[in-house]
């Protein structure tokens, strides 16, 4: 489990989703993500494979947390669109995941040639509009837009059944990192509106992308803790969730934290977060 990729496996778009992608960017226009998605993956060989789905609520609004996995070859928005595709397959309504998206990306290239900042803002901006993505500014002093766009959100939940995607850590590589300042606070008031936290693990097995769901659950941190303490203790539940689907080399920063939680005597067979062992997971493939 958890074999060791060669970077030169790569996972590249056909040409003519690239231009299906590139005509609906430029002009704004809407397009089925699921679709699109079903699309992008039918290309990917070895097919990936996906794991638990049967966790996945049939109906109503729920968030879904995916660690970030990445490397060269491989880009993270892979992982996301395989967790996607699962969600699509499990609901009959209300298919598309509303994914959170930075809205620009620092020191990116396109080949040996930098990309302004400016231009990833306009680009995801528009990629947002034609696949119904809430766009969350990614620099921490942008603060009137990131209020605008947890408002969205707050309306997503309150007025649709549709689920929301996002990656806790925001960056990384694959072994988990810590999520930025915020983050846990933002999940708690989701979870504190009912909507139960879907957790997803995202690695490679023996060449293929796979991606492993865990049962939902809600956040619990006392009412009278202190504002920072309760950021912790989200962010370090949504976390060991999401680690506990993963290869134990995958853990990261959270190893203690995931060990301790794998214990069976750490809290009753009814409050854990996930499977015990990725080993023990029923598997199907794509």
């Amino acid at each position: 489990m958890g074999e060791k990729i060669e970077p030169d496996e790569s996972y590249p778009l056909r040409f003519s989703l690239i231009l299906r992608f590139a005509w609906a960017t430029l002009w704004g226009r809407r397009r089925d993500l699921p679709a699109d998605i079903a699309a992008a993956l039918a290309a990917v060989r070895p097919s990936p494979q996906v794991r638990n789905d049967h966790h996945i609520p049939a109906e109503g609004p729920f968030v879904l947390v995916l660690n970030h996995y990445e490397r060269p070859g491989l880009k993270v928005f892979w992982a996301g669109c395989l967790a996607s595709h699962a969600v699509a397959q499990r609901r009959a309504r209300h298919k598309a995941v509303r994914w959170l998206m930075t809205s620009e990306w620092y020191s990116a290239r396109l080949g040996p040639i930098p990309v302004p900042v400016l231009t990833w803002r306009l680009l995801f901006r528009r990629l947002g509009r034609a696949y119904g993505l809430v766009i969350v500014p990614r620099a921490a002093e942008r603060g009137v837009g990131r209020a605008a766009a947890i408002r969205t959100i707050l309306n997503i939940v309150r007025h649709s059944d549709e689920p929301i995607g996002l990656f806790p850590e925001a960056v990384g590589t694959g072994r988990l990192i810590q999520p930025p300042p915020g983050l846990g606070s933002f999940l708690l008031v989701l979870s504190s509106h009912g909507l139960p936290i879907l957790p997803v693990g995202a690695f490679e097995e023996e060449g293929r992308l796979t991606v492993s769901f865990g049962p939902p659950f809600q956040i619990d941190a006392p009412r009278n803790a202190p504002r920072a303490e309760k950021e912790r203790l989200a962010s370090q539940q949504v976390m060991v969730a999401i680690g506990r689907l993963l290869p134990e080399q995958l853990w990261g920063v959270y190893a203690q934290a995931i060990r301790e939680a794998l214990q069976p005597e750490a809290c009753p067979p009814d409050r854990q977060a996930g499977p015990s062992r990725p080993e023990a997971q029923d598997r199907a493939p794509l």
